[in-house]
């Protein structure tokens, strides 16, 4: 049995035989694309944009250098816009914001809940966009069924990233401050106790002059005493050394103390908003004109489609017959 043909002709043929079909088709498609997207519930996307500061230029080591000129940029670089998009991912940040921006009562969800939790977390995450431009800056969007929620979610972001950011930093200053506290605490308490020693012996010898080798511009003989004060100048010089040398280190600690402080200071923005995300007023997605063409192609595509295979079947079974 031989199989029947079915070449360009025969399609043709067929598709001007069937035009009214696929015309009807085509238009219903185009349609039902429309209403859909009438009936579609709408959604409004937010957008700010900021600027990662540099963390090494507000450093005790930057603000207080010394020894050399070294230039540090203002702006951040690859690593820390990295650092900043992976704090953005976290679900430590995430949770801040959607608890900040009470989710809970916007969606309706029991944030104490684990599934509830879990369902404002996803909510968030379906929205939630960030991006790096070709310009080192970061933008950060989100969609909502809501314009206000949308804007207010997106500052929300940055502000949250920004403390977490500067957190970050200013954590870790702020126990090496606290170290260095301790520790000059330590110091003032070994000086007080030296002092008191360094007293009693002057006072039982006699022994008032500056005799510390440590210092610089002693005259000999100056030290006087009566018997056994050449043993007791011994002691005060080593003790005095001591003494001086745990000052010398105090006064460091101080001066390093100082210099964290002013570093850690929380008034520093390590995030700089350059664009502040409002409520949009348009809504997002493809436009109205752009869903009824992919409609409408789909629907010319499968209504041809449906005809050719009809025909050919048609004149499969004819030929069968």
């Amino acid at each position: 049995m031989a199989i029947p043909s079915f070449d360009l002709i025969d399609v043709i043929r067929t598709i001007q035989k069937k035009k009214r079909f696929i015309i009807l088709i085509t238009a219903v498609a185009m349609a039902l694309g429309g209403v859909f997207l009438a009936i579609k519930k709408k959604k409004y996307k937010a957008e700010a944009r900021f600027l990662v500061n540099n963390p090494h230029y507000g450093d005790r080591n930057t603000l207080f250098r010394s020894y050399e000129t070294r230039y540090v940029d203002f702006f951040g670089g690859d690593d820390e816009l990295d650092k900043v998009t992976a704090l953005a991912n976290s679900d430590t940040v995430q949770d801040r914001i959607i608890r900040n921006c009470q989710f809970q009562v916007i969606y309706k969800q029991d944030i104490n809940d684990g599934k509830g939790h879990a369902t404002l977390m996803g909510i968030f995450e379906k929205g939630f966009n960030l991006k790096r431009s070709e310009y080192k800056d970061l933008q950060v969007s989100f969609t909502a069924y809501d314009p206000k929620v949308a804007a207010d979610v997106a500052n929300m972001t940055v502000k949250v990233l920004e403390e977490t950011y500067r957190h970050y930093y200013t954590t870790m200053k702020q126990n090496m401050s606290s170290s260095i506290t301790i520790k000059v605490k330590q110091l003032d308490s070994a000086i007080a106790s030296l002092t008191d020693t360094l007293a009693n012996m002057r006072e039982k010898y006699g022994i008032y002059s500056i005799i510390s080798p440590s210092r610089q511009g002693i005259i000999n003989g100056d030290a006087k005493g009566g018997k056994g004060s050449g043993r007791a100048i011994e002691e005060l010089q080593n003790i005095e050394s001591i003494k001086d040398q745990l000052v010398t280190d105090r006064s460091h600690y101080i001066s390093n103390l100082n210099e964290f402080s002013v570093s850690e200071n929380e008034s520093m923005d390590y995030l700089k908003l350059i664009t502040r995300a409002v409520p949009p007023s348009s809504t997002t997605g493809p436009s109205i004109l752009l869903v009824m063409m992919i409609t409408g192609f789909l629907g010319l595509f499968f209504s041809i489609l449906f005809v050719l295979v009809m025909a050919y079947f048609n004149k499969l079974n004819a030929v069968l017959r």
